[in-house]
């Protein structure tokens, strides 16, 4: 039985939840946060920093957001009662500029969790009120804004007659904030252009920009040609864009030692043209390497600082893209690892293909890295973005493993009653020479983002979970 019941309401992102208490004569228990239990609520958020706040009746706080590093809440209210407001100010929402209101009290202890790419506020209802919320970021007094609580084209009914509040109290700075109108004119957030739309990080992009609510353009090849300079140009002139996030590679390995000018046009020139360009245009400029551009003689994580050395045509063309790339001084590169997600084939999908058509399925046990869910990645890398610490990334999930060992966990997730045996690279015909260990050290980025990369298996956990559903 659910720890939590949920509530619905207009926003279908945001959660009013209603945790089960434990009452007798002593008094009560209950849970407010259960990170697997909110899984199964569709809430996945790893919170950083929890705020605890005391005001007397008749205060009013908000409308607040931050302009970068949004916040998602938990909202609770441990003693007296609130009037809870939040409004959708996600760019492109479909509920673009509603409102929602919820009492939420110390009396049914309901809670209300909302998720990034809301303005949020609240009034006191009875003295001595205390709230406590948890938050998925942290707070950048830099980014902070708000809108007007009385704006009139929001009309937010705060209930003031219905309260019996005659008398309202906010500080200096909730009394200045801008009107609505002149939020969604002057704050237009970042406008991306994202290559590559069909891929499986192209499409983990996709995904958490509309659940941010993200103004972005995503594009294949039939949209637009990345090696060709003369018409990206035109096409980033003729647009806003403030970001371009380039996902498109040519990714086949082993294919790549017979097509070497199409994977240099797409891993090493095509950077280069939307580097180039981004630094003519003052525009931000994200692309992704591979740890294959490591030999794999370390025997420890590759970090940022260590030497390249690769042993193949695509992972060669990868290291030439990141180094004319490093050329643009507003530029991430981010070198991931065994990505597997919804869009393209990959070593997760086929391992499922392979088990519904094999009894035996024989899996390489001496090439290790780390799997890497392409959500994840897209999800740190837009935090890594928001920071405008530019530079070389290392990110992957966290831990390492075998093809054979990621392998046994997916055929193991899924039930699978054949027999899976070790094999060798020198076993198989391949025409790329791949390194035996090529795990990536991802503590830059733990560090500066301060928030924990999830483990691999919880990824796959993850990537199966979405894969039953399609």
């Amino acid at each position: 039985m659910s720890k939590f019941e949920i509530e619905k309401i207009i926003f279908d992102e945001v959660k009013l939840i209603k945790p089960k208490i434990f009452q007798d004569e002593r008094g009560f228990f209950l849970e407010f946060f259960n990170y697997e239990e909110f899984k199964k609520l569709g809430i996945d958020e790893r919170f950083v920093q929890d705020n605890h706040s005391k005001s007397k009746r008749g205060v009013l706080r908000g409308l607040h957001f931050q302009t970068k590093h949004s916040q998602g809440k938990l909202v609770r209210v441990i003693k007296g009662a609130i009037y809870d407001i939040i409004v959708d100010i996600r760019k492109g929402s479909s509920t673009f500029g509603k409102w929602f209101g919820v009492e939420l009290n110390s009396y049914d202890k309901k809670m209300l969790y909302i998720p990034k790419g809301f303005a949020h506020g609240f009034l006191t209802l009875e003295d001595d009120t205390e709230i406590e919320y948890k938050c998925n970021d942290f707070y950048y007094p830099q980014y902070e804004s708000g809108i007007m609580y009385d704006d009139k084209d929001l009309n937010v009914d705060w209930k003031l007659e219905g309260y019996g509040i005659t008398e309202l109290t906010l500080s200096e700075k909730d009394k200045k904030h801008q009107s609505f109108k002149k939020y969604t004119e002057r704050y237009q957030g970042d406008y991306v252009l994202l290559t590559g739309a069909n891929g499986q990080l192209g499409q983990g992009f996709q995904k958490l920009f509309d659940k941010l609510g993200v103004k972005y353009i995503a594009t294949d090849y039939q949209e637009l040609d990345i090696t060709n300079k003369k018409k990206v140009r035109k096409y980033i002139e003729n647009n806003n864009f403030t970001i371009i996030i380039n996902c498109a590679a040519y990714n086949n390995v082993d294919k790549a030692e017979e097509e070497v000018e199409k994977c240099y046009a797409l891993n090493a020139y095509a950077p280069k043209n939307l580097a180039e360009i981004c630094k003519e245009k003052n525009k931000i400029f994200v692309t992704y390497s591979t740890d294959f551009i490591f030999d794999g003689e370390k025997e420890i994580p590759y970090t940022e600082e260590d030497i390249p050395n690769p042993l193949s045509v695509y992972s060669k063309s990868k290291l030439e893209g990141e180094k004319y790339s490093l050329k643009h001084e507003k530029s991430f590169i981010i070198r991931t690892s065994w990505v597997f997600g919804m869009g393209n084939n990959n070593f997760c999908k086929q391992v499922i293909n392979w088990s519904k058509s094999r009894d035996t399925l024989k899996i390489v046990d001496d090439q290790v890295s780390s799997p890497t869910y392409s959500k994840d990645l897209a999800e740190f890398s837009w935090d890594l973005i928001q920071t405008d610490k530019f530079g070389l990334y290392h990110f992957s999930n966290s831990g390492e493993a075998s093809k054979y060992e990621q392998a046994e966990y997916i055929l193991k997730k899924i039930d699978w009653n054949g027999k899976l045996e070790r094999a060798k690279t020198d076993d198989f015909p391949l025409k790329a020479k791949r390194a035996k260990y090529s795990k990536l050290d991802s503590s830059k980025i733990e560090k500066l983002l301060n928030k924990k990369i999830p483990y691999w298996k919880e990824g796959i956990d993850r990537f199966l979970e979405e894969y039953k559903n399609i």
